[in-house]
């Protein structure tokens, strides 16, 4: 578990956050309940505002829309009248084409100032003031075949005029409803500006009216085109906008100036109106995410969590985490610790600190007779393990004045082959009571202590050892500890009594002692092979003839209920023996008491 989700799940798991869960919960349909209400009410002055700035923009508008609608009209008229003027002679039909778009203009009814047919193959038939065009290809032309509708749409570059026009264009169909060209009339946006150039009584800048078609092309505008484009809302499409109904919102335009904007529907789908307005219009604060609606309601809740959080805190929090504290310093192994301040809390909970602190007196008295009696019984441990290594001496000795009076050869040799495991066996207690550990022993210690003395005493001039010795850290229940190192000291002895002379000088001895899988422990010793052509060549059977030195080793096996290997390769002697380590209850568990002691000190620091 990492150390960011170790924090977070602390954080969430506490008490004082359960607690101002709770309360949150409780008081949450109250929240509720306000917000809705505060929300309805802003809702109301939203609408209330909304429509008064709409209207505003529509009756501001009035002249524009004005214009636009008769352009329309005149356009849709021209439809139907047109079918019935371009049938028979071509040529005078044509005339009366021109004479009709002729009337329009001059008409002055609205500020059309030049009308006109395109037939399908993008020619002008007729036109005002007998103008005839080739639209043929132009990307005006395109458009209104790939979608033959009513359409306003905005040239910058008139093709008669040479200026910004509006250009409403209506499709022609004959009588069997087949498209055969299109009616248009143009609308100078030097005049459709003019028309709405009004300036708010109130404001020191002018009301901004701003038309657009459903693709979120600029048609007109009231302060220029370029300077239209700055008026518009910074982070909003006028397409994106002709896709939503009216409404109104206040937003940055792109010159950076704070704007209100009212976008009404002039016809949906077509043409759309946007007026932008001084911000202080409208009450920022509706259109802003209804601020005072949730305002009250969600600082009351918050409030009551603080008021929880704070209570709990000062109540019940800092009492238990001086006690958690002092329960974990205590579990840690700390036991001079200054007495617990429960000065404040509630009776509760200087109960539990009266209890706790009673419970580590208990405690800590206990572990004093304990430590007391296990230091007793290792002093008594010693004590036999060093008596029994005085007594071994004192045998060997005795032996020793034997062998002085031996005469046969025989003899002689069996009475120091006595001597010499006797000899190992009061090394194998002096090591005992000398390594780290009584109730269980350390092998990395034990081990390589015994092989050093064994071979030590086995040196003699002309016969000298080097040892390597690798003992993992295990840790032996004394049951196991005795019976390794005498299967160590009667392996030793067949490779003091058998092991030649290296090529450097010096036999090479080979300890190992490792962990396997399944708790399965291999102890391995090793020693050089006699050159070739001596005698001894083979596996080293005992010290005698009658094999009692393997019958030795086998039964040290059966005392590990381990397994015993032999091998030989072309230089080395191996012998090897398998056996399974103890539980952690009878070898390890005392020189490793943190690992499994107090668990839920683990839980509860994860849980603080």
């Amino acid at each position: 578990m990492t150390a960011r989700r170790v924090a977070v799940r602390r954080r969430f798991s506490g008490l004082g956050f359960r607690l101002m869960a709770v309360m949150g919960v409780a008081l949450l349909p109250l929240a509720i309940l306000s917000y809705v209400q505060g929300l309805k009410t802003a809702q109301l002055a939203e609408a209330r505002v909304t429509n008064v700035i709409r209207g505003e923009t529509l009756m501001a508008a009035n002249p524009l829309i004005a214009e636009i609608v008769k352009a329309q009209t005149k356009t849709a008229t021209l439809s139907v009248v047109l079918p019935s003027v371009l049938q028979g002679d071509e040529e005078s039909n044509l005339a009366a084409c021109r004479n009709i778009m002729d009337r329009i203009v001059e008409a002055d009814i609205g500020l059309i100032t030049f009308a006109g047919y395109v037939d399908r193959d993008g020619q002008m038939r007729c036109g005002a003031r007998n103008e005839q065009r080739d639209l043929a290809g132009t990307e005006a032309m395109a458009q209104l075949m790939t979608d033959p509708g009513p359409k306003i749409a905005v040239n910058p570059y008139g093709p008669v005029s040479r200026e910004s026009v509006l250009i409403v264009s209506h499709p022609v169909r004959d009588r069997f409803g087949e498209l055969t060209g299109f009616a248009f009339v143009s609308l100078p946006h030097v005049a459709l500006d003019r028309r709405i150039q009004i300036q708010a009584a109130d404001e020191k800048q002018p009301l901004s009216l701003i038309t657009f078609d459903a693709k979120g092309e600029l048609l007109t505008s009231s302060v220029g085109m370029e300077e239209a484009r700055n008026d518009l809302p910074a982070n909003r499409t006028l397409e994106n906008l002709a896709q939503g109904n009216g409404r109104s919102f206040v937003a940055n335009t792109v010159s950076g100036e704070r704007r209100a904007f009212a976008l009404v529907p002039l016809q949906a789908g077509t043409l759309y109106l946007l007026g932008s307005w001084p911000a202080d219009r409208l009450n920022r604060t509706i259109f802003e995410g209804a601020f005072p609606a949730f305002l009250f309601p969600m600082m009351m809740w918050a409030a009551s969590l603080l008021v929880a959080l704070l209570a709990s805190e000062s109540q019940v929090l800092r009492h238990v985490r001086q006690l958690r504290d002092r329960i974990t310093a205590f579990a840690a192994g700390e036991r001079q610790l200054p007495r617990l301040n429960m000065a404040g809390a509630a009776l509760e909970l200087r109960s539990v600190g009266r209890a706790y602190e009673r419970m580590t007196e208990a405690v800590v008295r206990n572990e004093a007779d304990l430590e007391n009696t296990i230091h007793q019984k290792e002093v008594l441990l010693r004590e036999v393990h060093h008596r029994v290594k005085n007594n071994l001496q004192l045998i060997a000795s005795i032996l020793n004045m034997q062998l002085r009076g031996a005469r046969t050869n025989e003899a002689k040799e069996a009475m120091r082959t006595v001597q010499d495991r006797v000899i190992s066996l009061a090394t194998v207690h002096r090591e005992l009571y000398q390594t780290s550990g009584l109730t269980d022993v350390r092998a990395d210690e034990l081990l390589p202590r015994i092989a050093t003395d064994l071979l030590r005493i086995g040196s003699a001039p002309g016969r000298r050892f080097t040892l390597e010795a690798q003992v993992d850290d295990i840790r032996l229940t004394p049951d196991q500890a005795v019976p390794l190192a005498l299967f160590l000291t009667e392996g030793m002895a067949n490779v003091i009594k058998h092991s030649p002379v290296g090529p450097t000088g010096k036999a090479e001895v080979r300890l190992t002692l490792e962990r396997l899988e399944s708790r399965i422990a291999r102890f391995t010793l090793s020693n050089s092979l006699k050159p070739s052509g001596e005698a001894d060549t083979g596996f080293p059977q005992g010290d005698g003839t009658d094999g009692f030195g393997t019958q030795l080793l086998t039964a040290f096996s059966q005392q590990l209920s381990g397994k015993i290997t032999r091998t030989q390769s072309e230089d080395r002697y191996v012998l090897s023996v398998d056996f399974p380590m103890r539980p952690l209850s009878e070898a390890e568990e005392r020189v490793a008491p943190k690992v499994a002691a107090h668990p839920q000190a683990d839980d509860e620091d994860d849980l603080s």
